[in-house]
């Protein structure tokens, strides 16, 4: 498939019957390394949603108490 100039792409029709996806139905773009991935909007589970969305897909440096003083603001 192609994007058109507008960014858009068609889902194929049997695709979107097989994962329920109807007209209108809300959709998420998450941002992975080697692409994108499109998840019907509420399938993915809150925190890897968070964390997705953080990170964007990419690689994190830094150890887990680096990230932990990070998150909590600490200094």
């Amino acid at each position: 498939m192609r994007m058109t100039g507008k960014g858009q792409v068609t889902i194929p029709p049997a695709m979107r019957r097989k994962h329920g996806l109807r007209p209108q139905c809300p959709v998420e773009l998450v941002d992975q390394p080697d692409g994108i991935l499109v998840v019907k909007a509420g399938k993915l589970p809150s925190g890897r949603r968070a964390v997705a969305a953080l990170l964007r897909g990419g690689k994190i440096k830094g150890s887990t108490q680096d990230w932990l003083r990070l998150t909590r603001g600490d200094t």
